[in-house]
């Protein structure tokens, strides 16, 4: 209370916005006094990341909250007036940003899509969000940008056909992949059109059609739709947010937004990882009659034997050696429900049908150690380095065997050696743009798979398929590098520069677990 009445005393109305140059006497007025200047400076930076506004009661209630914290821990000493105590050297504060409904994410310069179409549109519907979009990108902003996608409810991303978005296909295949609440509005690239302000290549045109009709598979994987325009997009997210005001867990959003295939997928996922900690994306099936069980007590609909009916028909199943990924885990978990239901005497054909299917695809498919993906333009170094490793170390692997270009990179066939595989070893070289690989490396990312990376910068001086590249394509690409790199290591995926490093350091994973052929 005091400090909304001092805002209104000192500032005005609280939908006001307070001038940066007042913000450190109004702080006084209610007897926070920060170290230094320094440490209100750096606030309204933050606050300036996340809106492009002066400071609202909001952001300013964030800063007082924080500065409190900090006092409490002793990190500051609230002085006089006169500055009579003595200071203390102030720590440099974190990027605090506060939760937002919706982060804002895709296209940025030159584009106005969400000041002039998404911002209004979710400001007459009091839906709140984060917009990242900035005049100068700067490699830190990754960090506070993370916050920000973290903390919001709906992940609302548009590509626009006159920019490359590089980064936000990487983002939403990412999403996609760890089952985020994403909203996706995407244009189609047109031959000979501008990109960026400026003419591509016809090779990079194919490139950026496959990138984004690699991301559109990858969503389809999930029933995540894909829009053409924004207003319809924004409804949608609408939709959703609706769903959370009613459901007391953030982390329970009803899946049937999506589409039945993530029927209680969050819950499925914890269960999942509880038994899988090292991150590897794998149980065995002696772990997975365990997982059924917790997932069974939870439903209180299913017992244990649904699940040992279900996987015994097969003399030789090993439940130590078969190895199943969450994808399959809750393939089952859904079968095993279409059984159940077949049992109170509806869609028993069906039950069956499904409980074949699920068999096959556990226990009949061939399993590789190792897929190889990368660049279809860039092949030196598969054929040069990978191969001859990988056939030197007598393990299984599939290589990627795209020769289009601008076809998708998630393909049904692609997609299928991919979940067969044990590990994904991904190379985005320095002779490539690699936006199809990175979008696929990310979604495997983000659907904790066991996945390597060999990730090299581009440089000035490098051609790709004989051409060399503007100033701002190189940024673009780049920067993709960048985000996909931060992503990885955030989720403890090993990342090298070296090619030959990185095969080697895939072997090693595999022989150490032997990872041998099912």
């Amino acid at each position: 209370m005091e400090l909304i009445s001092t805002w209104i005393k000192k500032v005005g109305p609280i939908e006001k916005n307070i001038p940066p140059e007042n913000v450190q006497a109004l702080l006084n007025d209610i007897r926070l006094f920060p170290s230094s200047n320094v440490q209100v400076r750096e606030m309204l930076e933050c606050a300036k990341e996340v809106s492009d506004r002066r400071p609202h009661i909001t952001e300013f209630y964030n800063f007082t909250s924080q500065i409190r914290r900090s006092h409490d821990r002793g990190n500051l000493h609230q002085l006089n007036k006169n500055g009579d105590q003595k200071k203390r050297r102030p720590r440099k504060m974190s990027k605090y940003v506060s939760p937002h409904d919706v982060f804002l994410g895709g296209s940025c310069n030159p584009t106005t899509w969400r000041h002039d179409v998404a911002i209004p549109l979710l400001e007459s519907l009091n839906i709140t969000y984060y917009n990242p979009q900035v005049s100068e990108w700067r490699a830190e902003l990754v960090e506070v940008e993370h916050k920000a996608k973290e903390s919001a409810k709906v992940l609302f991303f548009v590509l626009d056909k006159c920019t490359r978005n590089v980064v936000g296909i990487i983002e939403a295949a990412h999403f996609a992949g760890s089952r985020r609440p994403l909203v996706l509005v995407a244009d189609n690239y047109t031959a000979d059109q501008p990109v960026g302000g400026e003419a591509i290549s016809h090779t990079e045109y194919e490139e950026l059609c496959s990138g984004l009709a690699t991301l559109r598979d990858l969503l389809e994987l999930q029933g995540i739709p894909v829009f053409n325009n924004i207003p319809s997009a924004i409804n949608w997210t609408s939709k959703i947010l609706n769903e959370y005001k009613t459901i007391p867990q953030r982390n329970n959003l009803k899946n049937s937004l999506f589409s039945e295939d993530t029927i209680r997928i969050r819950k499925l996922r914890e269960i999942f990882e509880d038994l899988e900690p090292n991150g590897r994306g794998e149980i065995n099936l002696s772990d997975f009659y365990l997982a059924y069980q917790k997932q069974a007590l939870l439903a209180k609909k299913h017992s244990l034997i649904d699940l040992r009916s279900h996987l015994s028909s097969s003399k030789d199943v090993n439940p130590e050696g078969v190895k199943i990924n969450f994808d399959q885990f809750c393939s089952i978990v859904r079968d095993l429900k279409s059984t159940s239901k077949s049992r109170n005497g509806t869609n028993e054909k069906l039950s069956v049908c499904c409980k074949s299917r699920s068999r096959s695809r556990i226990i009949e498919d061939k399993r590789y150690d190792i897929y190889v993906g990368g660049s279809c333009l860039d092949l030196d170094w598969k054929n040069n380095i990978a191969i001859p490793l990988l056939n030197k170390s007598g393990l299984r692997y599939i290589t990627a065997d795209k020769e289009i270009l601008n076809v998708s990179g998630a393909t049904p066939n692609e997609a299928s050696k991919m979940e067969s595989s044990n590990l994904l070893l991904f190379v985005i070289t320095s002779s490539s743009r690699s936006l199809e690989t990175m979008a696929l490396a990310s979604y495997y990312i983000g659907a904790r798979r066991n996945v390597i990376l060999c990730i090299q910068r581009l440089h000035d001086s490098d051609l790709i398929n004989g051409e060399k590249m503007s100033t701002s394509a190189l940024s673009d690409y780049n920067r993709g590098r960048v985000y996909l790199r931060d992503m990885a290591l955030r989720n403890g995926i090993e990342v090298y520069e070296s090619v030959s490093e990185t095969v080697q350091k895939a072997i090693e994973k595999c022989t150490s677990r032997g990872s041998s052929t099912l």
